[in-house]
């Protein structure tokens, strides 16, 4: 019997993940002022912003954006930028890889 419960509840908790990972929000930011995107950030805690692109005609950018650092993954940390909101550019923050501390100064200490 729990042979058979073991793939079960192994295919539940899949679904269960991958149903998550499908549940941000999207949203377009110039139909938003500054401050609901950020009010949607820091209820939801990511959502997915896109806008039109300033040196390319029709072209739609989009990324995620995040409440903070604790929403990026394994070895990314938040980075303010700003985009484009119904009311001027609103700052917010998004994930990036982590910087390479080897490149700095101590780099002897990561070999």
């Amino acid at each position: 019997m729990i042979k058979f419960m073991i793939p079960g509840a192994v295919a539940l908790a899949v679904m269960l993940v991958a149903g998550n990972a499908g549940a941000i929000s999207r949203y377009n930011s110039t139909g938003m002022s500054c401050e609901r995107i950020q009010g949607l950030l820091a209820s939801q805690g990511a959502a997915i912003f896109r806008y039109p692109s300033k040196r390319v005609a029709n072209l739609p950018l989009y990324d995620r954006y995040v409440r903070s650092g604790a929403y990026c993954g394994p070895h990314q940390v938040a980075e303010e930028v700003t985009i484009p909101s119904a009311n001027g550019q609103c700052p917010v923050l998004h994930c990036i890889q982590e910087p390479d501390r080897c490149d700095d100064l101590f780099s002897a200490f990561c070999r």
